[in-house]
């Protein structure tokens, strides 16, 4: 049997979508495992994330009531990031979606794409990811970073140090720090 990776290497494959993630580990391309993973992922997802964290669908409404347009960028893969919005039922809410690759990816160019296709400013675009790349990323586009906190997984403390005073440690903190946008 292959030795199982450590937390840190999994940490190191953020950023890149699950075929990517499988290809690092098992050293090239493989269709059957990766129709294997999203298999598992649709069969399991009811048991290991049966809905969105307690608030979100609150704070997705109060963005929705904002006329603020929401588009999932994410380094999933767009199988899994459909099979999880199935599940979650929360595919509604979003008026774009832009996926991951198999390589390490950056978002900051796919976030300088969606100002140049919504004719926006820098300061007109908010960026909200759980994790340090994505922080990362939103300082590289110049595009205000709030990172969600709340999950067991964060990296507080990394968070912190790169992003100050935009972490958020549960979601009411964003919803009360949102509700005050005009």
């Amino acid at each position: 049997m292959e030795k199982v990776p450590l937390e840190e290497e999994i940490y190191q494959c953020f950023g890149m979508n699950e075929p990517g993630v499988i290809r690092h580990f098992i050293g090239h391309d493989c269709l059957d495992a990766e129709e294997y993973f999203y298999k598992l992922h649709r069969e399991l997802h009811s048991e290991f994330c049966p809905e969105t964290f307690p608030g979100v669908i609150g704070l997705l409404d109060l963005l929705k009531r904002k006329n603020i347009k929401m588009v999932l960028l994410t380094g999933r893969s767009e199988t899994t990031a459909q099979i999880s919005m199935e599940c979650l039922k929360i595919g509604d809410y979003f008026s774009d979606f832009l996926y991951g690759s198999k390589e390490k990816s950056d978002k900051a160019p796919q976030m300088l794409s969606l100002l140049e296709k919504y004719n926006l400013n820098r300061d007109e675009m908010v960026y909200i990811g759980d994790a340090v790349s994505d922080a990362e990323s939103s300082f590289r586009a110049n595009v205000k970073c709030l990172s969600a906190a709340w999950a067991k997984s964060a990296r507080i403390a990394e968070l912190e140090k790169i992003n100050p005073g935009m972490v958020f440690r549960t979601v009411s903190e964003m919803l009360e720090y949102i509700e005050k946008w005009n």
